[in-house]
């Protein structure tokens, strides 16, 4: 037995993700709609998350009520899963994700996938994709994060990325740079035809304006709900330079919804600081959530 097979068997995970297999083609479809509330972005699940309900404990003591999990990162440098420099595979190939969505969309947790896609495997990316919906069918749809890979492109192929995974049935989402003039040579145009976007606005040290501009130029995209996206790490994200620039976030988007990089940043690199960053976290509530 490998490993990783143990560490699921000694939380008692590892039955839960063959019955989440089995049980995926009687699954009735949720009801789609978009994100609202707090949510927290999730890197690895078993790495950093331990069992799914040591994370529904965390995630509900900070009042999160959706997350995005990474199933896919295609560079730069190159094809891995998460971002550890080992580049350990997870969440969707250990089964980690069919063990994890279940119980957390039953705790009322509503769980997202996302990944970093590359133009030049963009079928490779639509296939991990489809494999998240298979593995564990309440996942209510993607949010893509393409960056620098797609840097100089026509958008041609991000717009058709984006128009393949809506054809899944799922709504998509699009997180990006947080201020489209400040990234001239990616393809903004490409977007606009996403379900909602999130930008990565992470600060106001630009500026109290700097949130406002952000999302106004995500709307000139097309796009119409925006979700920003809130820092929780480095120097500059104090407990209450958090608190202001998710307020003034929130204002600028409008959406009743706001998100965090990330899960391991806030709670675990924080040592779960409860008077603290996490604090911030837990004591904020977007307007019409």
């Amino acid at each position: 037995m490998k490993a990783w097979q143990r560490f699921l068997l000694a939380f008692g995970v590892g039955a839960l993700a063959l019955e989440a297999r089995k049980a995926s083609a009687e699954t009735t479809p949720i009801k789609l709609g978009l994100p609202r509330g707090k949510g927290l972005f999730i890197e690895g699940l078993i790495k950093q998350a331990n069992d799914p309900q040591h994370l529904i404990t965390r995630l509900k003591w900070l009042g999160i009520k959706w997350v995005a999990i990474e199933i896919a990162w295609f560079g730069p440098p190159g094809p891995s899963w998460t971002h550890d420099a080992d580049g350990t595979t997870h969440n969707l190939e250990d089964g980690a994700l069919a063990a994890f969505v279940p119980e957390l969309e039953a705790a009322g947790i509503e769980c997202w996938v996302w990944g970093f896609p590359s133009p030049d495997r963009q079928g490779r990316f639509v296939d991990y994709v489809k494999a998240a919906y298979q593995a564990a069918p309440q996942v209510r749809g993607v949010i893509i994060d393409p960056e620098k890979p797609y840097y100089g492109t026509d958008g041609t192929a991000l717009e058709a990325l984006i128009a393949t995974l809506q054809d899944l049935g799922r709504p998509v989402g699009v997180t990006s740079y947080g201020r489209t003039g400040y990234h001239p040579a990616f393809p903004w145009q490409a977007i606009g035809g996403a379900d909602f976007g999130i930008p990565q606005i992470y600060s106001d040290d630009i500026g109290d304006d700097y949130p406002q501009k952000a999302v106004d130029s995500w709307k000139a995209t097309g796009i119409t709900v925006v979700i920003p996206a809130n820092g929780a790490y480095g120097k500059e994200h104090t407990p209450a330079e958090m608190t202001k620039q998710a307020e003034l976030s929130d204002a600028a988007a409008r959406s009743g919804a706001v998100i965090w990089w990330n899960y391991r940043l806030l709670v675990l690199d924080q040592a779960w600081d409860q008077a603290g960053r996490a604090a911030a976290v837990r004591d904020f509530q977007p307007e019409g959530s």
